[in-house]
């Protein structure tokens, strides 16, 4: 997850408050291990890190998708949203 390495630490020190990445990270590598899931998520840090990063890249594409569909509403929406702030 070479994306993923510059989150992964914020992740990790989220779930290292809960408690909850030991307990998990064991009972998912036993799960993996008969095939119940992947082992790509049977770390939580990674498995929340992946998670985190596909529905960030989903809302750019979804805002890609708005600003090619009709680029001039978006780009006055981005001047609006640059210049109402002043």
């Amino acid at each position: 997850m070479i994306c993923g390495a510059p989150f992964r630490p914020i992740v990790a020190s989220a779930t290292a408050k809960l408690k909850l990445a030991s307990q998990y990270d064991e009972l998912a590598g036993k799960a993996a291990q008969f095939g119940l899931i992947s082992a790509g998520d049977a770390n939580l840090d990674d498995y929340v890190t992946a998670r985190a990063l596909e529905g960030l890249f989903s809302r750019i594409a979804d805002e890609e998708r708005a600003i090619r569909k009709d680029p001039l509403a978006q780009a006055n929406s981005l001047i609006k949203k640059v210049f109402g702030a002043l």
